[in-house]
């Protein structure tokens, strides 16, 4: 049963780790700003990849709401139908929300291993700043987990920074 807690926390903390990214801080974002001649307005990626764990994420945010979804999903997980989407508002300096996970978990060792059930689960997540070169954040990590129950036993934070993808 650790094996499996550990799988499933590293898979939650991979993709709670690329959401984090999505929300930051509107101070920190720049806005394209319209003109009456022909202004360049400097696109905000759409697409950002975590360092920590490559995982992919399509973003799109408005003045007050920051919305991620994991879009290169492991084949595995994909049957599953498993995701994780990511909605945040803005609350002071930071966004601030959740991400809504539906993952499959396994147990076993190695090649024997086996998935043992698929859960949902709401996880916290922190975006404090957003630049169209960097997202930086935190969020709550799966530290223990009982994988036949789907029951989160302990959390924790880890910090993020998702690049742009292209």
């Amino acid at each position: 049963m650790y094996r499996c807690q550990k799988i499933y926390a590293a898979m939650l903390a991979c993709g709670l780790a690329i959401f984090a990214g999505a929300c930051s801080s509107a101070n920190s974002r720049k806005h394209p700003q319209t003109s009456s001649g022909a202004a360049q307005v400097e696109k905000f990626p759409d697409l950002w990849r975590s360092k920590t764990t490559g995982n992919e994420y399509f973003v799109r945010m408005d003045k007050t709401h920051f919305y991620a979804q994991w879009v290169n999903l492991p084949p595995a997980a994909a049957q599953h139908h498993a995701y994780i989407h990511t909605a945040c508002k803005l609350a002071g300096s930071k966004w601030v929300g959740a991400s809504e996970i539906y993952m499959p978990c396994a147990e076993g060792e190695g090649k024997t291993e086996k998935i043992a059930n698929t859960c949902h689960l709401n996880l916290k997540i922190e975006f404090d700043s957003i630049s169209k070169d960097l997202i930086t954040g935190r969020g709550q990590t799966l530290r223990r987990f009982n994988c036949g129950a789907c029951n989160v036993i302990e959390t924790g934070w880890s910090n993020f920074d998702w690049v742009p993808a292209r």
